[in-house]
């Protein structure tokens, strides 16, 4: 490739030949991403609507639970009351 006469000069220029090649790589490794940054992006956004969606299910879950238990009351008071009555009566 190049000629060089002086073995002094050879170090030099490979070491920075290896540096220039390890900067990008390094730097990334810092950054710690290994894909585009809209990738990323996109990533956080379907986070950010698999939040919403578990928030919501959440919600609708716990409206589901209250209308239960405010309908289940009245159930049970009348089951309650004539098993208490059935014993007494034999």
């Amino acid at each position: 490739m190049f000629n060089f006469k002086s073995k002094k000069m050879t170090l030099p220029l490979m070491l920075g030949l290896v540096l220039t090649l390890l900067t990008p790589v390094l730097a990334q490794a810092e950054l710690g991403g290994s894909g585009s940054t809209a990738a990323r992006d996109v990533a956080a956004q379907r986070e950010a609507q698999e939040r919403k969606l578990e928030k919501k299910r959440q919600k609708a879950a716990e409206a589901q639970k209250a209308a239960e238990a405010q309908a289940q009351p009245a159930e049970t008071q009348q089951p309650a009351e004539t098993q208490q009555e059935k014993p007494a009566a034999q």
